[in-house]
């Protein structure tokens, strides 16, 4: 079906024939397909953007976008129609259609990006951009983008939030003229947002994408624009990396000297996105359980912990200056503690990393919550690794909590045995980058000042101050270990954190205000 035969048959296509090619496909190809078919025209594209939302939000998203573009174009809809389905790679549509995918693909190229017969190339470009990305890529882009095009207009906000979909923030930014296509041969096209963030967040292959594009199919004149263009975005990332870099816990210029001491391939959260920082803050407890519980209570009354609210608004102010949305709770029953956790993972999937500080009384290797139950310190662990929003992405979790051997009567079974949570992970690989800071090793108390707050949460918070613009979480908990360990109360009390870390590269913390 080469050359002409090819030509001939497209015309054979009738749009009766495009409403069961639209039941043959899931709902990413067809908003693929509306993204190359409909984002070159502006008005098109709002159309279609109501539309896919509307699409989005059914349980039964049937539609006729395709029937609509093939009489809004009768004579040019065909050629359009079936290079978007090949680059889209819709070969069950094709085969139905009575199309030969190796005949396409030698015909439309959709395997080569930026070269396109129909379709606008920049469409193709940015849809490839979209495959390519991962899912975390594709939501840091949505944040650090969305968040731009949100403070150069106003208008309602997209009330759309999975970042699965890229192409349909791709479109809502056209809409906005945030982002332009220009003519066929890209003229008057401007992706320098995307470009920026591209290059900033190391997606060289995607930003070099573009900016090809734009370079082999734009006339002479333009080319050199959009090479400038890029230069541009290159300086600027350049300037707002060393602006990012501009805080540290005496002067700028010590800031700027203790950002270049950082390791190169090390992975480095960003203000912007950098997560929930989640604080449980257990002062007061309580024994008002139901029967089915009392078997999990403390031996003996729990007493009120004073001191630990200096500790709370302390990694309030720390962790609220690096960028973290911080989130405390006060007096927390266990399995509440479990709902704040896992609620807490659950909206971890656009963001960088995850802080938990638990402050309470505790024995060894469990903590308790405000209604006198402990929880295994492991299972929250394998609550916090287990999240595929959080796989690979660094996890910290803060235990500030007595330490020391259960009484008899719990070795023996009898009571206050930790509550069981049911969690498991699935491979050794979910635990990467997870952190473990706990204020003293097993066996042994916490101390605690009844108005200073305690020693290690104390020092824990002055370390990231002074060093977290040059040392890497692992180490700066290093220097709190130190710290505390030298540390002697008035009765000659000592202390010795406990840390656990399984870091596979150095992990620094967001910048600070």
């Amino acid at each position: 079906m080469a050359g002409s035969n090819l030509l001939i048959h497209l015309e054979t296509i009738d749009k009766n024939d495009l409403l069961y090619a639209e039941r043959d496909m899931n709902f990413g190809q067809k908003v693929g397909l509306c993204f190359l078919l409909y984002g070159d025209n502006h008005s098109d594209a709002t159309y279609i953007l109501q539309k896919l939302l509307a699409m989005a939000r059914s349980d039964f998203p049937q539609s006729d976008l395709l029937l609509k573009y093939a009489n809004s174009r009768p004579e040019t809809w065909r050629r359009h129609f079936v290079e978007a389905l090949c680059i889209i790679g819709a070969r069950k549509v094709l085969r139905r259609l009575g199309f030969c995918w190796q005949e396409l693909r030698m015909h439309y190229l959709p395997h080569i990006a930026g070269i396109a017969l129909h379709v606008h190339p920049l469409l193709k470009s940015l849809y490839r951009m979209c495959e390519e990305l991962s899912l975390a890529q594709s939501g840091r882009l949505v944040l650090d983008v969305g968040d731009k095009v949100a403070r150069q207009q106003a208008g309602d906000p997209l009330r759309f939030y999975d970042p699965t979909y890229l192409e349909i923030f791709l479109l809502d930014w056209l809409t906005r003229r945030c982002i332009q296509l220009g003519d066929i041969n890209a003229t008057g096209s401007d992706v320098q947002l995307l470009i920026e963030h591209l290059k900033f967040n190391d997606l060289e292959a995607q930003a070099k994408l573009l900016i090809e594009t734009i370079l082999s199919n734009a006339p002479e004149p333009d080319a050199a624009g959009i090479a400038a263009m890029a230069t541009t975005a290159t300086i600027k990332q350049e300037t707002d990396s060393d602006n990012r870099q501009s805080s540290s816990c005496s002067t700028a210029a010590a800031a700027s000297n203790a950002f270049a001491m950082r390791r190169i391939n090390a992975l480095r959260l960003t203000r912007e996105n950098a997560g929930i920082a989640l604080i449980i803050n257990q002062q007061e407890f309580h024994r008002n359980v139901s029967n089915d519980l009392k078997k999990f209570l403390s031996p003996r009354p729990l007493q009120k912990r004073n001191g630990t609210d200096v500790d709370k608004k302390r990694l309030k102010e720390v962790f609220s200056l690096m960028g973290y949305n911080v989130e405390t709770y006060d007096n927390v029953d266990h399995l509440d503690i479990v709902q704040h956790i896992r609620s807490a993972c659950d909206r971890s999937l656009l963001r960088d990393s995850l802080v938990v500080c638990i402050l309470s009384h505790g024995f060894e290797e469990a903590v308790y919550g405000a209604n006198s139950i402990a929880l295994k310190i492991t299972d929250i662990e394998n609550v916090l690794c287990s999240y595929e929003t959080l796989y690979n992405k660094p996890k910290l979790l803060v235990i500030q909590a007595c330490q020391e051997k259960p009484d008899q009567d719990e070795e023996q079974g009898q009571r206050g045995l930790p509550f069981k949570i049911d969690v498991t992970t699935q491979s050794p690989g979910q635990h990467i980058n997870m952190v473990r800071a706990m204020s003293t090793v097993n066996g042994f108390p916490a101390l605690r000042h009844t108005h200073m707050g305690s020693w290690f949460i104390q020092s824990l918070c002055d370390a990231i101050e002074c060093h977290s613009a040059s040392e890497h979480i692992a180490d700066i908990l290093t220097i709190v270990t130190n710290e505390v360990s030298e540390k002697r109360g008035q009765n000659d009390e000592s202390m010795v954190p406990n840390v656990k870390s399984i870091f596979r590269q150095h992990v620094y913390f967001p910048p600070r205000l």
